[in-house]
């Protein structure tokens, strides 16, 4: 036995024993599960057995125990949703056997990295759940200035094996958001405007396409399929493992937000759509609005430089005067820190009603309409913030890769959160007439990572000008739509 075949053999036996498979006895004689045609069909108890014995770590129906904590999502609006079978996969071969099982029996699927996706799209009812959280492996070598991670990692392990280093590869803002569909869907973060996107680091993928074949994409090999993944979402197979291009970043940063009075508002938003325009990349750019526990609400500009604090000192020392600010919150600080300050406003389980739309140019009177529909509601906790784009982002053609918003200026997400279930339909409504009222100050496109409700023509007009080649490659890959549960780009054939 070649040793790599050793190695192999033994994880497999180590994963067995870990969580061994339950046993025949143990599956009903039928388990119902939605076919790919939305028809509900029987699955014999001797071919779930079977899909249960080619995973090296194990299939959980309904009735076992822990499937309930493994089903579950960030957005709580989507944890109601019960999948017929869950496969936990640990490597490639678990996704080809899941991927192979789900072809031969007609079934739908569904695919769940870190299940951050503000639409809960990773999870649906009586589907196969093929559930990649458990695959967390995780390199970074300093020699090469490459990093590999495995489609389970989660933000803050990629932040940390990387930092470990004095490197970075660019990605978002909330920690426990999973690396595997931020990299999909594009990838925004603080360090984007000097470093690019998640996905334009991206050097190579390994795939597991419809048709159970495990393929390498990158600049060399299968370039369609490369140039679709960085920004087309999980439409064209799972991707299993990412190798990204790393970068030098000190472990401190100069960051933080300047807090102002409502009354402000105007004065500040105005700023900040003037100054950001001219902002030296290295300079993250935000304008925010939020509520105090007690729901006053309150603006913030927020700044991160991704370079020497000295330097960034020198440069925010200018915006720091602008205005009349309440508080200067800005402070060195590590990256890592920085990286996790958002996590304890977006916590597991609560639900979240959230849009977001791109910006080519700024009226005034947004202000006024996004005012006014600010207002607080028991139980609700708004939130609402705007990116700069441009910078590295820019750097690229907008037909560089299927992400679609190169040449856009902001990104503007807004929306609400809350906790009680019995606020849902209510909160759901002001989101959808907020956003009706903001429609004709922003553009008609959004980062589909920030995708709610939105319908598959709406993402098609979101892709803009890439969407015919994006529907040719889903065609060559995917012709029957095995991948759908995600910003769907629906083949022709």
């Amino acid at each position: 036995m070649k040793r790599r075949d050793f190695i192999k053999t033994t994880a497999g036996a180590i994963a067995a024993a870990y969580i061994p498979f339950s046993g025949a006895a143990s599956i009903p004689a039928e388990v119902s599960c939605m076919s790919r045609t939305g028809n509900i069909i029987g699955l014999k108890r001797s071919d779930v057995a079977d899909l249960a014995k080619s995973l090296q770590r194990k299939l959980l129906l309904k009735s076992t125990p822990h499937y309930h904590q493994e089903r579950t999502l960030w957005n709580g609006l989507s944890d109601d949703k019960l999948p017929a079978l869950i496969a936990q996969c640990i490597d490639s071969d678990d996704v080809i056997n899941a991927v192979n099982f789900a072809r031969s029996h007609d079934l739908l699927v569904t695919v769940r990295g870190g299940g951050h996706g503000i639409s809960g799209k990773a999870v649906e009812n009586d589907t196969l759940l093929i559930d990649l959280s458990k695959m967390s492996n995780l390199s970074a070598d300093p020699t090469t200035m490459m990093a590999t991670a495995e489609a389970g990692v989660l933000l803050r392990e990629l932040d940390v094996g990387t930092q470990a280093h004095g490197l970075v590869v660019p990605a978002g803002v909330v920690s426990h958001t999973g690396v595997a569909g931020l990299t999909l869907g594009g990838g925004i973060g603080i360090n984007m405007r000097k470093m690019g996107l998640t996905s334009d680091n991206l050097l190579s993928v390994q795939i597991v396409t419809a048709d159970g074949k495990l393929r390498t994409a990158s600049d060399t090999e299968n370039t369609d399929l490369f140039w679709a993944v960085r920004g087309g979402g999980g439409n064209f197979g799972i991707v299993t493992s990412f190798t990204y291009r790393m970068h030098k970043l000190d472990p401190q940063i100069i960051s933080g937000v300047m807090v102002y009075a409502m009354d402000d508002a105007k004065d500040m938003y105005n700023r900040y759509f003037d100054y950001s325009l001219e902002a030296p990349r290295e300079l993250n750019m935000s304008a925010a609005m939020s509520l105090s526990p007690t729901g006053i609400p309150f603006l913030m500009a927020g700044f991160q430089y991704m370079g020497a604090p000295k330097e960034g000192e020198k440069v925010l020392k200018s915006y720091r005067k602008l205005g009349s600010p309440v508080a200067d919150l800005i402070r060195p600080k590590t990256f890592l820190r920085q990286q996790t300050l958002l996590d304890a406003g977006n916590p597991h389980g609560t639900n979240y009603y959230i849009r977001g739309r791109t910006m080519d140019e700024y009226d005034p009177d947004l202000i006024d309409v996004m005012m006014e529909k600010w207002r607080h509601s028991p139980g609700r906790h708004n939130t609402m913030r705007i990116v700069r784009f441009g910078g590295a982002v820019d750097d690229l053609a907008k037909d560089a890769t299927a992400w679609p918003h190169r040449g856009a200026k902001w990104d503007i997400e807004l929306g609400g959160s809350w906790v009680d279930p019995s606020l849902s339909a209510k909160n759901i409504k002001w989101g959808k007439d907020y956003w009706d009222a903001l429609a004709p100050y922003v553009s008609d496109r959004f980062y589909i990572n920030e995708m709610m409700d939105e319908t598959q023509e709406e993402v098609a007009v979101s892709y803009g000008d890439n969407y015919p080649r994006l529907v040719q490659i889903k065609n060559k890959y995917d012709p029957k739509n095995f991948f759908r549960s995600n910003g769907n780009i629906k083949p022709t054939v």
